[in-house]
């Protein structure tokens, strides 16, 4: 049964998601920040005419590294043939990378051949 707290995160999580709104993401270590980011990323890969017109901006090379080969990360997984996710956050992260590889291929990005087209920097 949900919570009324996990319903609310649940809500912010998808609000995150709308590409017509700007978010602060905050929250505690371990709570699935980098995966909403990812997933926000996906979002917008998915709607852009050239993956350069989204920049994300992290703190730290490290993080900048991990989110750049998260992103690519569920791309892959999203094009193998029969891979099935386990937790409901995967599968909606799987579901958003399946539609940024739809607009890869459709404008011919290649990203999976060309991780450096993303755009994530630090400060």
């Amino acid at each position: 049964m949900n919570t009324p707290i996990k319903q609310t995160d649940s809500a912010a999580r998808e609000r995150a998601l709308d590409p017509s709104c700007s978010f602060a993401v905050q929250a505690p270590a371990g709570s699935g920040k980098t995966e909403l980011l990812m997933q926000r990323y996906l979002t917008l890969l998915a709607l852009v005419e050239r993956p350069e017109e989204i920049l994300a901006l992290t703190f730290t090379r490290k993080a900048a590294g991990e989110m750049r080969s998260r992103v690519i990360g569920a791309m892959m997984k999203a094009a193998e043939a029969g891979y099935v996710p386990v937790a409901s956050h995967e599968a909606k992260t799987i579901a958003l990378a399946k539609k940024a590889l739809e607009r890869d291929s459709a404008r011919g990005w290649a990203l999976l051949d060309n991780p450096n087209r993303l755009k994530v920097v630090t400060i």
